[in-house]
């Protein structure tokens, strides 16, 4: 039990509490669900949480090392299944081979249209053929 209070409630009933699996927005992500271990003190009245500027500022920090693990995932599972070279999922996904590296080792941020893309080409098995760019189904509807 804290000291502090609820500022949503004013409750005085805190619990230092693990937030993984809950949604956070981060960036231009609207939601990310923090996947490393996060603890903060939550109102057992109204589920508010109390953060101080250091635990905002770890948060950042987890919410991007889970953007960036879940990144590397769903890029390892689509060349797992696919049976393809990296530079053929550049093309999928409309950037350049060397754009698509950087994003696989962390040195570079995904944006939130690449990430959306990634998971659906790691969870739709059929995506991946129909975002070829020499899909032809596509030229012969056009």
């Amino acid at each position: 039990m804290s000291t502090k209070r609820c500022g949503e409630c004013g409750s005085k009933n805190l619990d230092l509490k693990s937030q993984i699996g809950k949604p956070y927005p981060w960036k231009d992500y609207p939601a990310v669900f923090l996947s490393k271990d996060y603890k903060v003190l939550e109102c057992a009245q109204c589920g508010n949480t109390v953060e101080s500027g250091a635990d905002v500022a770890n948060l950042s920090k987890l919410l991007q090392e889970t953007v960036i693990e879940q990144t590397q995932t769903f890029i390892e599972m689509i060349l797992t299944r696919e049976g393809c070279k990296q530079a053929d999922l550049a093309a999928h996904l409309g950037v350049s081979p060397e754009h698509l590296s950087e994003v696989k080792s962390g040195r570079k941020q995904p944006s939130f249209q690449t990430y959306n893309f990634l998971k659906t080409l790691a969870f739709e098995n059929r995506s991946f053929r129909v975002s070829d760019p020499q899909y032809n189904v596509l030229k012969k509807a056009i």
